[in-house]
């Protein structure tokens, strides 16, 4: 297997693993949509909160949503580009213990 295959196949179980809980916790939602600026606390150690990230060049509003795998200790950014797009696009992903290190000046 192929180095850029191994790199690759996490970033497609994270994408199937986010939109999973995106369909599954939207349909919890009462109105039955999901608006920015809420948290939600998932079972099996995830949760998600989507905050605005701006307003693009027609006007879409864009969101950015933090998952937090908590079995795993793994922070993980995406960016919903524009509302009307329907996109999702994995950004980042940070191991927390290790950011908390470097936050500590460690």
């Amino acid at each position: 297997m192929s180095k850029s295959a191994r790199v690759e196949i996490p970033l497609w179980a994270s994408a199937f693993v986010i939109a999973a809980l995106v369909l599954v916790e939207a349909g919890r939602s009462p109105d039955g949509a999901a608006h920015a600026d809420q948290a939600v606390a998932g079972g099996a150690g995830f949760n998600m909160v989507t905050a605005k990230a701006g307003v693009d060049a027609e006007g879409q509003v864009q969101e950015v949503l933090y998952l937090i795998d908590g079995r795993d200790e793994i922070l993980y950014v995406y960016e919903i580009p524009s509302t009307a797009d329907r996109r999702i696009v994995f950004r980042a992903g940070v191991h927390l213990p290790t950011l908390f290190t470097a936050g500590r000046g460690g």
